[in-house]
């Protein structure tokens, strides 16, 4: 199938930085994936990356750097985010990683105002990168859904550090040179229901805010380099393996993932 991005939607990404499509997975798709990452609760909490902010606050989220024969990896292969890819950076691109957002109700962490680049301009020489967010749970102002500087990656990488009371993993992009873009760009919060994709550029900047309501905000986000971006720390075998998926084989990963969950529950009883 033809899961190509529109002329107009492909111009919009490229003056915003990024690209917000509402339904873009069905109910179906997105209840299916959403009781799996329910049920995988316990394991993806015991084990997660944690993040500190610039005031050493918590937040958490589980990351993947291998494609494994799961849910998550399925959708990190899917056609139908690896096509707009294609189109969004002018060329073949390969998998890097993917992640899922756990914002749990509470959470007092926020993530600072950052681009992805920051952090991978370490692993390769181009910011030919970007990221879709799949949205799990709702996500709003008031669960500290995920905001963006509009057109921000037309200023290009800016630099991050460690600020505060962050960890030595962290950083956040240099504050003066944020506040000078939240000046000149539009702050944008994407509200998103289950099943609504975010497409953003690794230059885009972004941040969110603690989640103080009752609501669970998960989110899976898959990130994809260009194929020909050459490598600078980056792994050998980043992206080995990698092929897309169409819709029926991405469902049927999912049913074998849950289909897992059910053995695995029966032998514990």
């Amino acid at each position: 199938m033809n899961h190509a991005l529109t002329p107009a939607q492909t111009a919009a990404f490229h003056a915003d930085g990024f690209l917000l499509i509402p339904d873009f997975f069905s109910a179906a798709e997105i209840d299916a994936l959403g009781r799996v990452a329910r049920a995988d609760e316990a394991r993806l909490l015991s084990f997660p990356y944690t993040s500190r902010d610039s005031q050493g606050r918590t937040t958490n989220l589980f990351v993947w750097d291998r494609l494994r024969d799961d849910a998550y990896s399925a959708y990190a292969r899917h056609e139908r985010i690896v096509q707009p890819w294609r189109q969004l950076l002018g060329g073949d691109v390969t998998y890097f990683h993917h992640k899922m957002m756990l914002k749990q109700p509470g959470t007092e962490g926020s993530w600072e105002w950052h681009q992805d680049y920051g952090y991978y301009y370490k692993n390769y020489l181009r910011p030919d990168m970007g990221g879709t967010m799949i949205a799990i749970d709702p996500a709003h102002r008031g669960n500290g859904c995920l905001q963006v500087l509009r057109g921000s990656h037309r200023h290009g990488r800016v630099d991050h550090a460690r600020q505060g009371n962050q960890s030595e993993h962290e950083t956040m992009a240099d504050s003066g040179r944020v506040a000078l873009l939240i000046e000149r760009c539009e702050r944008v919060y994407c509200e998103m229901q289950p099943g609504a994709a975010l497409f953003f550029h690794s230059n885009t900047l972004h941040h969110s805010e603690p989640n103080p309501s009752t609501e669970p905000r998960w989110a899976l986000i898959t990130n994809y380099t260009r194929s020909d971006n050459p490598p600078f720390q980056a792994r050998e075998d980043w992206g080995a393996g990698f092929d897309t998926w169409n819709t029926e084989q991405v469902s049927d990963a999912v049913a074998r993932h849950a289909d897992r969950q059910r053995a695995r529950e029966g032998a514990a009883t």
